[in-house]
């Protein structure tokens, strides 16, 4: 049995709602976005787009779509503006060389086993918050980006059209751009993958109730009691 030495209100609910939100939008993307690449379930013949089985997948994921830009949007905004300590931006500053030193080479050697003890972070880690911006804002902006682009497809001359018709010509053709679109999107079961080795990790590791934490916005900081 451990003992219970610090209780921390670290994930406010406007943060919890957004992480599973988000999480629910791209589990549904990734499986609409696979059937759409490739409809083994009931393989159009013609043309895809007006068979109603087709279709509905389509818009589902339109759907999702813009509840995930939505969502995005509002987390952005809450990061910049709130003063919520834990969701802002806060020492994140990769453009720095002092932001690579120790903490983070600390973090990474901790990751791979190679020290025993590790880093206490309340909120991110440098490495964790790495990781969000390449994987999450990074990679979301991308597929937002391009997925609009390729939504206005589809209505020449409307306002999206308008607002992201410059995406088409950057990629050079529409093929090119729905290729992107594909490939940039396993970036996310990858992220996932490393997100939950991370979450289990400092669980197991520093028992500081990581996963629940989420869901209960409280991070436990739990000590195993001393033998009588």
């Amino acid at each position: 049995m451990g003992r219970l030495i610090e209780e921390i209100y670290v994930w406010r609910l406007p943060v919890r709602l957004y992480h599973w939100i988000n999480a629910f939008s791209i589990a549904a993307l990734m499986i609409t976005g696979l059937y759409i690449a490739s409809p083994v379930l009931n393989p159009p013949h013609g043309e895809a787009v007006w068979r109603h089985n087709f279709a509905m997948w389509r818009y589902v994921h339109f759907g999702v779509a813009f509840i995930f830009t939505g969502n995005f949007l509002y987390r952005l905004y809450y990061a910049l503006f709130s003063d919520d300590r834990y969701a802002r931006f806060g020492g994140f500053r990769p453009w720095s060389p002092k932001w690579w030193g120790k903490p983070f080479k600390e973090q990474v050697a901790s990751y791979l086993f190679l020290r025993k003890d590790e880093p206490n972070y309340v909120g991110h880690n440098p490495v964790a918050a790495l990781a969000h911006f390449i994987f999450i804002f990074c990679g979301s902006t991308f597929m937002i980006v391009t997925g609009l682009a390729m939504f206005a497809e589809n209505r020449p001359g409307g306002f999206l059209d308008a607002a992201f018709g410059w995406v088409l010509p950057l990629f050079g053709s529409s093929y090119n751009l729905h290729y992107a679109h594909h490939i940039v999107a396993w970036i996310f079961p990858f992220y996932l993958i490393v997100h939950l080795y991370a979450v289990f990790r400092h669980d197991i590791v520093d028992r500081t109730s990581v996963t629940s934490s989420i869901i209960t916005g409280y991070k436990h900081k739990v000590e195993d009691e001393a033998a009588a």
